[in-house]
Order: C-alpha cells, then sequence, then structure tokens
C-alpha cells in the first residue's frame, strides 16, 4: 500500500473511532444537595448536566418556600457575591410552588458556562420577602456547594 494510502486508511478508522456511540463521552454532570439548618428553611436537591444548549437543571424542594409565587425567587450560582449562572428566570417559568415545597422540576438554560464553571461554587436559592409595610429584600434561604455528580 502506497504511503499516501495508508495514511488516509489511518485518517478513516481515526475518524471511525472518534465518532462511535460507544466512545462518545458522557455529559458533565454535578448536584447540589440544600440540607434544612438554621435561617436556611430549603431543604432539597439540584440537579446539573452539561447539553449543547447549555445547563439542564433537574430538582425539586421538600421544604423552605413560603411563597407561591415563582417571581418571589431567584435561583443563582454564586462564586463570593460574583453570579456566575442566573437560572432565575427559567426557574420562574417552570416552577410549581405548593409551599414549602417546590415540585419535580426541569429545565435548561442557555449560557456559554460550563458544569466546570459552577463546580465548587454555591447554588443559591433567594426570596422576596415583606420586611415592612410596603418594603421587600431579597433575603437568602438555602445555600449549597455544587459538586461534582
Amino acid at each position: 500500500m502506497s504511503k499516501p494510502l495508508r495514511i488516509l486508511a489511518a485518517l478513516l478508522a481515526c475518524l471511525a473511532l472518534t465518532t462511535s456511540p460507544a466512545l462518545a463521552a458522557t455529559p458533565a454532570k454535578a448536584s447540589a444537595d440544600f440540607a434544612e439548618k438554621l435561617f436556611s428553611p430549603v431543604d432539597g436537591v439540584l440537579g446539573f448536566e452539561e447539553t449543547a444548549d447549555g445547563i439542564k437543571v433537574t430538582g425539586a424542594f421538600e421544604k423552605g418556600f413560603a411563597s407561591a409565587k415563582p417571581a418571589d425567587y431567584q435561583l443563582l450560582i454564586l462564586d463570593g457575591a460574583e453570579t456566575v449562572v442566573d437560572f432565575t428566570k427559567d426557574f420562574q417559568k417552570v416552577a410549581e410552588i405548593a409551599p414549602p415545597k417546590v415540585d419535580q422540576f426541569t429545565f435548561t438554560t442557555a449560557t456559554k458556562k460550563k458544569i466546570n464553571d459552577i463546580r465548587n461554587e454555591d447554588a443559591v436559592v433567594r426570596q422576596l420577602v415583606d420586611v415592612a409595610a410596603g418594603i421587600k429584600v431579597l433575603a437568602e434561604i438555602g445555600r449549597a456547594r455544587v459538586q461534582k455528580a
């Protein structure tokens, strides 16, 4: 076999191996496990999966949600005080809240961020609460570290 044909055969073999479904990489995953504690009433689990469209989030909460209005909540990934990914709008669209619970939900947030960008950061739930007549503030009601699943 001539040298160009050997090179072509080797390239085709590499192409076949790299496009094989059996060798396809599994999507990167992570999770955040919220545990109820003092001043942090949220109890539940979030799962994160990297997709071609962004980050897919699945989860449910057993406790901690006092308001039935999804618009009263934020769901964020924070690095200290800096927002890494804001899942709020997509969460608000799908959240079915029957206080104190949030039923199982799934959504995908379009983002260029990857699972590695959110691992070891904090998943945070905030709620808009009344502190006085007509005065509302965002209060953190849950925080959990995002870890490899």
